[in-house]
């Protein structure tokens, strides 16, 4: 750039061209800007139109749903209220039923102790009735030791006598 001098004219004459064309885009970007703006303006009116709009659908949908929410409200307070009074029934039932078992159970129990009574009973009599078998049988084993040490205290005084002798190892 600094090898070829340019004159003092060119130079002004290429300032007015680029001030010339710096106008002619200032004056187009002015426009497209204006145009931009319009459609700035027509997309947000569009728009609002459409928010309006989805904003009152949103509030119809709201208040059927609010109505909606109101009946199942009620509808389940009706049916907590009957569920609170078949518990109610319930547990007025399960009182009696309680009652009832409990006198039964001390009914069984009561006659339980009397069987065991009487098997506690039965088992006293068993258990003498052993001791007295217990008794008889020492005594018959004892009496038939006996009597076996003397049979064979005789059989070997017998062989004895008749000149035998016992086998000698």
């Amino acid at each position: 750039m600094a090898d070829n001098p340019v004159s003092q004219d060119q130079h002004r004459a290429d300032m007015a061209e680029l001030r010339l064309e710096l106008a002619n885009t200032l004056a187009s970007l002015d426009k497209r800007t204006e145009l931009i703006a319009q459609d700035l303006v027509a997309f947000r009116r569009e728009t609002t139109e459409r928010f309006e709009h989805l904003e009152r659908q949103s509030t119809e949908r709201f208040e059927r749903v609010e109505r909606q929410m109101a009946e199942g409200r009620e509808t389940l307070l009706l049916r907590f209220e009957q569920m609170d009074q078949r518990f109610e029934q319930a547990e007025r039932q399960r009182a009696e039923d309680r009652q009832a078992m409990m006198q039964q159970r001390a009914e069984d129990r009561q006659a339980m102790m009397q069987q065991f009574q009487q098997i506690d009973h039965q088992f006293a009599r068993h258990e003498t009735r052993l001791l007295s078998l217990e008794n008889w049988m020492r005594t018959t084993y004892v009496t038939l030791a006996v009597v076996v040490v003397g049979v064979a205290a005789q059989l070997f005084y017998t062989l004895l006598r008749f000149g035998l002798k016992p086998p000698t190892p």
